[in-house]
């Protein structure tokens, strides 16, 4: 973006755009899997994913929407039986749904589990196109002369984060009310010896230990790249590494 180090940047671009869109493609497969998956093994969050409430009704795939608990309706815009055809290769082939499950064994929050779920697949979604987007661009030789591009891929590396905070909260509240599936609820699960109080602590002190370690990343992450790459010789001159320009005294000893 600012035109500096570009020997060494645009190179490293270019390896990287090729990995990125090989593995966020590959999410379609590994995402299709684990979908398979909680359909096997925990049908009950799968149904609270895509709002699906009829026991023996197609379930539609959502893009986007909302889902009414009281009403047990989900509006949005979605693609009919896509869920099915996910899940059987069939837009007809019904899918278990919430109300074959006794209310009290049902995810409580539905709704945050369908929203949660969507940001995940959304953000993965949005990423696939974006990769693919940038290499059609290097095909054409223009992958460097977009500079709004360069700025979305400067964010977009915020993106795999929210979309994995997004999926665990879909996955841990998408399978209450149980620790073990169908054998251990989460309320028979409380520790009677650590109190809530002790918890919230060691949640907080967690909390704050990561923090400071995440402005520590940053501060020496924004270090380095100001400091910029340059190149070493070897004893017969050829240059062979890339490094920040302040030298490590015992590599040079």
């Amino acid at each position: 973006m600012k035109n500096k180090h570009l020997e060494i940047a645009k190179p490293s671009f270019k390896i990287a755009l090729v990995i990125a869109t090989i593995f966020s493609l590959a999410q379609l497969l590994t995402g299709h899997k684990s979908a398979e998956g909680v359909a096997r093994n925990q049908p009950a969050k799968l149904a609270a994913m895509e709002g699906h409430f009829d026991s023996s009704g197609v379930a539609d795939m959502y893009i986007l929407g909302w889902v009414n608990k009281k009403k047990q309706t989900t509006s949005g815009i979605k693609i009919p039986g896509g869920l099915s055809f996910l899940l059987h290769q069939d837009f007809k082939t019904p899918v278990t749904g919430l109300n074959t499950f006794r209310p009290e064994d049902r995810p409580s929050q539905i709704n945050a589990v369908f929203q949660f779920y969507h940001i995940m697949v959304a953000i993965g979604m949005a990423l696939i196109g974006l990769t693919l987007y940038a290499s059609w661009q290097w095909k054409r030789g223009n992958l460097f002369n977009r500079k709004w591009l360069m700025v979305v891929f400067v964010w977009a590396v915020l993106l795999p984060q929210i979309a994995n905070q997004a999926g665990w909260f879909a996955a841990e509240m998408g399978r209450q009310p149980w620790v073990v599936y169908n054998l251990l609820r989460t309320s028979d699960a409380l520790s009677k010896a650590v109190k809530a109080e002790q918890v919230l602590v060691s949640l907080i002190m967690f909390m704050l230990v990561y923090l400071i370690l995440f402005i520590l990343f940053l501060y020496l992450l924004n270090k380095k790249i100001k400091l910029g790459p340059v190149m070493h010789k070897a004893d017969n001159g050829n240059e062979i590494e890339m490094s920040s320009k302040r030298e490590n005294p015992l590599m040079t000893k």
